[in-house]
């Protein structure tokens, strides 16, 4: 750290002339509102109906072009400023919306500082920085201003990485279509941050008889291996390889996997229409094992057998665009047997709303939190912080059809946004707590788990313009109200009431 600080003091002492220095960044302000939900069946509720976040991001770079590239990025403030709280779940999974910390220092987050070197035969970069890859399904930098159609971007994957890109067949020559459209990328990283390890830990209530404070958490390490064809700006395939080795602090434990990661996407012109037509897809496999896992019956170890796959079409024409979403994440019905086949999607990859992005992520947070009660046992069972999806499509089938119109009569500054998802669970919705109590699967209501998750309808409607430079802003609302399906029957038949959330949001962009 000491030495790439100096360098970054270096390449600030270069001429002004010699490189563009400047500072991008945005703030954002969200006023949320959402139905006091039921979250198990003994009538405990989210609590959670009105409270305002926000968000101050800045990124200084440095770029001399075609040579260097140093980046940063901090949040300098970020999170809950007033309204209500989320229950604290014993600490276990996210707690941005449990802790008002939008105007204190815990607000403060160090996400990248990286040097890019572009040199004659490759890339080479090192430091902290976004982890990305194809979609964004399962590896998400989030990074991304604008975001999803609905929902906020909130976490990124973070590594600390040496790496080195290259087109490997450059010795073909310069008019070979393998030497100019092949390129190869080799990493080594260590995981700062990402859905299955966090190397700096926050422990305000000593859970798992740590002290409370800062602490080392996890220590996950991983070698990388990505091959990309990319014969033209808008056509791509690639191949994401990843070896990852896994200590846990929480519990302790550790975790082996192997992870493979396959996308493409494609770009036509539709000239008889007049407009374009974009696919694209991702689909990854993730095996292996580990001793880090809340299943009863794997005494030493949990094998690993995870799929997930995403695709879109997207059909522009003009000022309307189509889009077809579908994707599938496996899920698993026992939570107790010696194999853990759930599948998570990024958190940052955004379905709809409301029901993963709310209703799910809050009951697995209490599935954990009822798991972890002292007078359930002395010591919480290894792998329940793992337990909360933390908004992430799991254990899922969906469909998401959505309509997007800019008017001409405002140059494309005004935004309208329709979308309905279609949604099932790939296994019974069994919770891990109402099972273990009655030694039979249950859904968090103590009723038979089913697995129709409901229809969910969204909408979004927002204004965009440019204020000069790259500076700009947003303004917009967004709703989506939940029809509950059998996976959220209660135990006298009848099923969840419906779930609304509603959001208006302000952006400045700069």
């Amino acid at each position: 750290m000491k030495h790439l600080l100096r360098l970054v003091f270096l390449l600030g002492a270069l001429p002004a002339a010699a490189a563009d220095i400047r500072v991008d960044g945005y703030y954002r302000i969200r006023f949320n509102g959402e139905s006091n939900y039921l979250l198990d069946g003994s009538g405990t509720r989210l609590g959670q109906e009105r409270w305002m976040e926000h968000r101050l991001r800045l990124t200084p770079k440095l770029i001399e072009q075609d040579q260097i590239e140093v980046q940063a990025s901090f949040d300098v403030v970020s999170g809950l400023v007033a309204g209500d709280l989320a229950p604290r779940f014993q600490d276990l999974g996210w707690q941005g919306r449990s802790v008002r910390d939008g105007i204190h220092a815990s607000g403060f987050d160090f996400r990248h500082l990286f040097v890019k070197f572009r040199l004659p035969f490759g890339v080479f970069e090192f430091g902290q920085m976004p982890n990305d890859w194809g979609m964004g399904m399962f590896i998400n930098g989030g990074n991304q201003v604008e975001g999803a159609d609905f929902g906020d971007i909130r976490f990124g994957d973070i590594v600390e990485r040496v790496l080195f890109a290259t087109r490997p067949f450059g010795f073909l020559g310069p008019r070979s279509e393998i030497a100019q459209h092949v390129a190869l990328a080799l990493a080594a990283d260590v995981v700062y941050r990402d859905r299955y390890a966090n190397l700096i830990t926050s422990n305000p209530s000593g859970l798992f008889n740590e002290s409370a404070g800062l602490h080392w958490g996890d220590v996950a390490s991983e070698v990388v291996a990505a091959l990309v064809w990319d014969p033209s700006p808008d056509t791509r395939a690639g191949i994401y390889v990843a070896r990852r080795w896994q200590q846990y602090a929480a519990g302790g434990g550790s975790l082996h996997t192997w992870l493979f990661d396959l996308h493409a996407r494609v770009l036509f012109p539709l000239e008889w229409l007049g407009g374009t037509l974009s696919l694209e897809a991702e689909a990854a496999e993730r095996y292996g094992n580990t001793t880090h896992s809340p299943n009863l019956s794997a005494l030493f170890r949990t094998q690993i057998a995870q799929q997930g796959a995403a695709a879109r079409a997207l059909l522009s024409r003009g000022t309307w665009e189509a889009e077809l979403e579908a994707g599938y994440a496996s899920g698993d019905s026992n939570p107790f047997d010696d194999t853990d086949t759930a599948f998570q999607f990024s958190r940052d990859f955004k379905v709809g709303l409301v029901l993963f992005d709310e209703l799910l992520q809050f009951q697995t947070q209490n599935a954990a939190r009822r798991l972890a009660d002292p007078r359930m046992s002395a010591r919480p069972p290894p792998g329940v912080d793992l337990l909360p999806s933390e908004g992430a499509v799991v254990n899922a089938l969906y469909l998401k059809p959505t309509l997007r119109w800019r008017p001409s009569l405002f140059a494309g500054r005004l935004r309208l946004v329709g979308s309905v998802l279609l949604a099932r669970a790939a296994e019974p919705y069994v919770d891990p707590f109402s099972t273990l109590v009655a030694g039979t699967p249950l859904n968090p209501f103590g009723a038979e788990p089913g697995k129709n998750y409901g229809t969910e309808i969204d909408g979004a409607v927002s204004w965009r313009a440019r204020v000069g430079g790259g500076a700009g802003y947003e303004l917009g609302a967004q709703a989506g109200r939940l029809f509950p399906g059998n996976a959220f029957r209660l135990a006298d038949g009848s099923r969840l009431a419906p779930v609304n959330v509603v959001g208006f949001r302000a952006t400045l962009v700069f």
